[in-house]
């Protein structure tokens, strides 16, 4: 089963050409996988674990961001990290956007991967 959203080997790395850095699901990360959640609810579609293409409806982007409050119950156990985290979340899922401190944060956990034709 493959990643969706984080590490060099997943969907979005192979296949958009950006990625969520690999790491515990921090408020960092959580931002990083809402802010491509959001993207892929406004387009209409995202990937499954086998990397193909599947309707990302609404009750998809809620499920998908609220498994990421679990995570981060399971991976950090610290409640005010994740009870940050579950705030953040339900105001993405109520709003359908990130604020602008979450986006900022969010940013610096997005890897982009380098092009095959950047010859810069």
């Amino acid at each position: 089963m493959v990643n969706i959203y984080m590490g060099r080997r997943s969907c979005y790395a192979v296949n958009e050409g950006v990625y969520v850095s690999p790491g515990a699901m921090d408020l960092g990360r959580v931002a990083a996988h809402l802010f491509l959640h959001l993207r892929d609810f406004r387009r209409g579609w995202t990937y499954d674990h086998d990397c193909n293409r599947v309707a990302m409806d609404h009750a998809l982007f809620e499920a998908r961001s609220k498994y990421l409050v679990k995570l981060c119950r399971e991976q950090l156990g610290v409640d005010e990290v994740c009870d940050e985290v579950e705030d953040l979340v339900d105001e993405v899922i109520r709003r359908h956007e990130l604020p602008n401190w979450a986006l900022e944060l969010a940013r610096k956990y997005l890897v982009r991967t380098p092009s095959l034709l950047d010859f810069s």
